[in-house]
């Protein structure tokens, strides 16, 4: 198994065209492999100094605790980080009905 090298001939190719057409990279001039093949785009690739793109939007969900990063409290500085998956850890069986439907049902009524 190979080391992922972030498809770097994508990024020398984004890197090109946004200097041929003089002008800086936005998102969405560099996709790669995996992101493009992605179908839920769980994978996101783009600029984090960059306040305005996707992947900095994302990165905020630091301050709720879902971003982590994979041995950084060890010092490796990672560039990679992950979102946690977001569960109701809050449920409850009332009754017989969980909680969540308890909820639905009297806004219905």
């Amino acid at each position: 198994m190979e080391k992922c090298t972030m498809c770097i001939h994508r990024i020398q190719a984004g890197k090109l065209e946004a200097k041929k057409a003089e002008r800086k990279l936005v998102d969405g001039d560099i996709n790669t492999a995996c992101a493009e093949a992605c179908p839920t785009n769980a994978i996101l690739f783009g600029d984090l100094n960059d306040p305005d793109s996707a992947i900095s939007k994302l990165r905020a969900h630091e301050e709720e605790g879902r971003n982590y990063f994979i041995l950084g409290e060890i010092g490796t500085k990672p560039a990679l980080s992950y979102l946690t998956k977001v569960r109701n850890c809050e449920e409850t069986i009332e009754d017989g009905v969980k909680s969540s439907e308890a909820h639905s049902e009297k806004a219905e009524a």
